[in-house]
């Protein structure tokens, strides 16, 4: 069997027949699957569309917020709070919200510490706020939430959270 590779006729037959076989494989397979591939991605781009005006109906701020952070905006505690309290339709009389001053750590890198206080609020407003404040800002991360059952409610709860910042 090992001779057989060291025999030019075995190349002059193996060559021929790959050629060959090649447009049949082409023509049976190959072409049909880019197809349905393409039919495949056609139509999760028209799905993908359509997500993405739904996403801009329900919150077209983030356009704004887009642009901003290109034209090199600092961000601010309170004004992300009060975005994501307004589109989560938290009162403002209803949560407190402090943070320290911005600090350097290790590297040269900057961070800024914050906690905030909500009185009454239900887990699915929560889970919300908290879900669009980490899409909104990569760099903030919660370090702390604690819920506390508020008694008699059926499901009130006061929450205090910890965030940071890193820029």
């Amino acid at each position: 069997m090992k001779d057989i590779y060291k025999k030019p006729i075995f190349y002059y037959v193996l060559v021929p027949i790959v050629i060959g076989l090649w447009p049949v494989w082409l023509f049976s397979i190959g072409i049909p699957g880019a197809e349905n591939n393409l039919e495949k991605t056609v139509k999760e781009y028209a799905q993908a569309r359509e997500l993405i005006s739904e996403i801009l109906n329900l919150d077209p701020q983030r356009l704004d917020y887009a642009n901003s952070k290109k034209n090199g905006g600092e961000f601010d505690y309170t004004t992300a709070v009060d975005q994501v309290t307004r589109l989560c339709k938290i009162s403002p009389t209803s949560y407190r919200i402090s943070s320290s001053p911005i600090r350097k750590i290790k590297g040269g890198q900057k961070n800024q510490d914050a906690s905030m206080t909500i009185d009454r609020i239900d887990i699915e407003r929560f889970s919300r706020f908290l879900s669009i404040m980490h899409m909104r800002w990569s760099n903030l991360q919660c370090t702390n939430a604690t819920l506390a059952k508020i008694k008699g409610e059926k499901d009130i709860w006061k929450t205090d959270i910890r965030f940071i910042y890193y820029e």
